[in-house]
């Protein structure tokens, strides 16, 4: 029987100066590429009274990544600096140790993605149990890259 190789782990990272950093706290993802399309119906010349059938025009693709986890208080600074401003994301791809105890567990990484876009909104939701949700706008291409780029 054969498995699908699933990530066990995700870490979202912003490029600040020349190094990335973790955007501690966030613990899920969600990646969503698209195309965008134009339809166009057509008839057939020899049977002009049929319904027409549509054909599709891929006109652009885009990306965007959403992430959620909890509020950490000692990155503020951090998200307001990138809130709203044109940076370079990276999403790691990351899987357990297997047969480690946490205490030894660093895990190990797949791959990575990586890309350019805008933070365009990061919202806390504060209480006991506080949480923080953001969203990532996509520009350009996003890459994938096997291995770990650390």
């Amino acid at each position: 029987m054969s498995y699908p190789t699933e990530p066990d782990y995700i870490q979202i990272m912003v490029k600040v100066g020349t190094a990335y950093t973790m955007l501690c706290g966030f613990e899920g993802a969600t990646l969503n590429k698209a195309v965008q399309t134009n339809d166009r119906y057509r008839r057939d010349c020899a049977k002009p009274a049929a319904i027409p059938d549509r054909s599709v025009r891929v006109t652009g693709r885009s990306w965007d990544i959403s992430g959620t986890g909890v509020v950490n208080m000692d990155q503020f600074d951090l998200y307001e600096d990138v809130l709203g401003a044109h940076s370079d994301f990276r999403l790691l791809y990351g899987r357990y140790d297997d047969g480690l105890t946490d205490g030894e567990r660093t895990g190990s990484i797949y791959g990575y993605r990586d890309g350019k876009g805008v933070m365009t909104s990061h919202n806390e939701t504060l209480s006991e149990d506080s949480t923080a949700e953001l969203a990532i706008a996509g520009e350009g291409k996003l890459s994938w890259t096997a291995g770990s780029p650390l």
